[in-house]
Parts: C-alpha cells; structure tokens; sequence
C-alpha cells in the first residue's frame, strides 16, 4: 500500500572556494610586473525541504525547496610590484549567497516497460550576482551588482525497462540564461543551456546496480558587449559554439 504522501527535510553541506590571481605589464617603465593573488575557502549549510504525493500506484509527484546561505571570503591580497601601499597588504572581505532554489517534478508509469519523467524549477541567481566588498581600513563596504537573472528549468526524460536487469534513460532539459550579452562574464560564457542526456542503469545482482550516463550541454553562440570598466576598458566579440560533454559513471551497493 503506497503513502498518499510523504515529507522530508535534510541539510547539506556547501564548500566554497574563490581564488582570483591577476598579472599588470610593467614592461614599459622597466619595471617588474605586478601582481596579485587572492584565496579563500568557506563552508555553509543549506537547508532541504521535499514532499511527494502518490495520487495513483503508477504516478508521483514531488516538490523540493533549497534555502538560501551565506558564503564569506576574507583574505589579505597579496600585492608585488605595485607600489609602496598596495604592497603592504590590504584585506578584503566578499560576501557572496548561494541562491535558494525550488524544484517540482513527475513521474508516471504507462506501463511494465516505458515510464515518463518531467520537472520545471527557478533559481534566484540574481542574488549570487550580488557581492558585498570590504577593503577593510581603506574604504567602506559597497555592493557589486554582476546583474545576473533568475533562472527557469524544463526537463522531459523516459524511461525503457528492457529487460528485468537493464534500464535504458534517456532525457532533454532547456534552462534559462542568468546573464545576457551586457552582463555576460568573459571568464563564465553563460547562457540558455540545452542539455541531451542517455544512460543506462544494469542491476547485477540484488546487491549491485550499475549505471551511466552521457549528457552533452549546447550554448552556441554566446554575445560579449562592452564587459569591464571605463578604468580597466570594454571588451566586445563572442564565444561561438560554446558546449560542454559530460560522461559519468556510477555503482551502487545495498
């Protein structure tokens, strides 16, 4: 007899790591080049709510919420070359969010062999784009707004037992871009993301479940317009067939 319904919660832990390092050209003065380097890694905890409904033997319907938490980053940059007071030493703290997300998915069973899957979820990434910045002693704390969007997700996946062992997988995705052409990073080429997955699950024995899977990423052509600063100058062009392939492989013992 199946549960109409069920609830669950959980906590994760987050690992953060942010290393930023940078080189300035001195060749004309004669000069050394300068450089400088920052690192730091933080952990947090975000917080897992689920519920799933069992309206019918053959379909299930669940929703799953991940909090918002708060990552800090404080090192002291390390400064050569690039002048008396800078290669002192200046510690600067980055207070970043990892965004809080929700997610709903479906399954349904047609029959013994074919099942369908679908999901649709939102991710607040604009708060990611979001940084606090002290440069402690030297200015007080200001915000850098990366001016990144939410993000929407779809998903559709089937599944084929074919055989009592082997289940083939196979799946499509669509997620919206968290940034556009003014906004998008020159070192983080994002955009909507449309992924193709297949795979296969082959259970061994009672005991042992084998599985992979392959997935490929398309992005395509990626638009870059006037990034930077007037301080640091703009850069304008584009990636052009951006993707990304994923093999993975896994087993799972009971």
């Amino acid at each position: 007899m199946n549960d109409w319904f069920s609830i669950g919660a959980g906590a994760g832990l987050t690992l953060g790591y942010l290393r930023d390092k940078a080189e300035i050209n001195r060749s004309i003065t004669g000069g050394s080049d300068g450089r400088y380097e920052f690192s730091d890694t933080d952990f947090a905890v975000q917080w897992n709510f689920g519920i799933m409904f069992e309206p019918s033997e053959r379909t299930r319907i669940g929703v799953r919420y991940l909090t918002e938490t708060d990552l800090d980053f404080t090192d002291e940059i390390d400064f050569s070359n690039v002048g008396p007071i800078l290669d002192r030493g200046v510690e600067l703290d980055l207070g970043m969010k990892m965004p809080q997300s929700i997610m709903a998915g479906i399954y349904h069973r047609l029959n013994d062999q074919w099942a369908l899957l679908g999901s649709v979820g939102w991710d607040e990434w604009s708060r990611f784009g979001r940084v606090n910045v002290d440069l402690s002693g030297t200015e007080p704390e200001a915000r850098v707004d990366a001016g990144f969007d939410d993000t929407w997700h779809f998903g559709i996946g089937a599944e084929y037992q074919y055989n009592p062992e082997l289940m083939l997988t196979a799946g499509f995705s669509y997620d919206t871009s968290m940034s556009d052409a003014g906004t998008r990073p020159i070192n983080m080429p994002l955009g909507d993301m449309y992924r193709y997955g297949i795979g296969f699950k082959y259970r061994k024995s009672d005991a042992i479940t084998l599985g992979a899977g392959l997935s490929f990423l398309w992005e395509g052509i990626l638009n870059i317009k006037t990034a930077g600063s007037e301080r640091e100058g703009f850069v304008s062009g584009r990636y052009e067939n951006v993707s990304l392939t994923f093999l993975s492989l896994y087993i799972q013992w009971r």
